[in-house]
């Protein structure tokens, strides 16, 4: 449900209430890449599972609110923006060619435009997360370190870091049915990270891992090296 700028055509009512009605029918969800306030309200009402992306064309109503009050069981991957301000990315120097960071760096600028963009998904995201909504925490594409970014931003937007961790762990797996995982507990795989300062007090601190355990045994990092 994204036009790409005006470049493809959406999907109608008809064509993804129909969508959604067979995926329900076959025992599945169905997932809307989402845009704008509009869509997201049909889709909703159409009885959407899930949105990757939050809306982005502006901030979410009191009707919108309403609707997502109705169906509780949503869940929302909103796959923020580049917040579009400079940050501090010395963190990744260690993990990327000099080539990778020399590129990171030189779009590491203030951009006015970005800035905004993002503000209208943070506060949609606020609001969400306010209303009780399902948040979990998704990339939107293949860079390995962006879940560390994703949930900052999330920090950023107004969630607590308590909030965000249970976004990235625990929500997700029960989000992907991955019953086995997504908690230290009884009964689950032994799949955690130690890290070397507590993400509580700066939710950034998940970026400094001193060990990684996968199904109980440690993780030779010094091979992907």
């Amino acid at each position: 449900m994204d036009d790409r700028n005006g470049t493809v055509a959406k999907l109608t009512p008809e064509l993804y209430g129909a969508a959604i009605d067979e995926a329900h029918r076959q025992g599945l969800r169905a997932i809307a890449h989402v845009f704008t306030l509009e869509d997201a309200k049909g889709l909703v009402r159409a009885g959407i599972d899930a949105f990757a992306h939050g809306v982005r064309d502006r901030d979410v109503d009191d009707e919108f609110m309403a609707l997502v009050k109705q169906h509780p069981n949503l869940v929302l991957g909103p796959n923020l923006p580049d917040r579009g301000v400079v940050s501090d990315l010395e963190w990744l120097r260690a993990s990327l060619s000099p080539a990778d960071f020399a590129a990171l760096q030189k779009g590491n600028t203030n951009r006015p435009e970005a800035q905004a963009a993002f503000g209208i998904q943070a506060r949609n995201l606020a609001r969400m997360n306010a209303a009780g909504v399902r948040i979990v925490v998704g990339t939107d594409g293949n860079t390995p370190y962006a879940p560390h970014v994703e949930m900052a931003d999330m920090v950023a937007a107004g969630m607590t870091p308590a909030q965000v961790i249970v976004a990235a762990t625990s929500n997700g797996a029960e989000f992907l049915k991955m019953t086995d995982t997504g908690a230290i507990q009884s009964n689950k795989s032994a799949d955690f990270i130690v890290l070397d300062a507590n993400p509580l007090d700066d939710i950034t601190n998940t970026r400094k891992i001193s060990s990684v355990y996968l199904r109980g045994t440690q993780v030779n990092r010094s091979a992907y090296k």
